[in-house]
């Protein structure tokens, strides 16, 4: 389960930097391109990393529980 924590908080990490470095790249690139990238790409992304670390922290309780069931 220590994985599970440690894979969390990198991903955590990871996404929060990546966050920001888009943050720096859309100021200075404003173009369909971009804005189709956004619209494919990003915006996905963005919804898809907070649900994944939500069912990471979940998936870290049933084992949890497992774990003390077999106790």
């Amino acid at each position: 389960m220590a994985n599970l924590n440690t894979a969390a908080a990198q991903l955590d990490f990871a996404f929060r930097t990546l966050r920001q470095r888009w943050e720096v790249t859309t100021s200075v690139w404003n173009d369909p391109v971009r804005w189709n990238f956004e619209k494919e790409y990003w915006t996905p992304l963005e919804m898809q990393v907070p649900a994944t670390q939500r069912e990471m922290e979940r998936l870290a309780q049933v084992i949890a529980q497992a774990r003390r069931s077999v106790r």
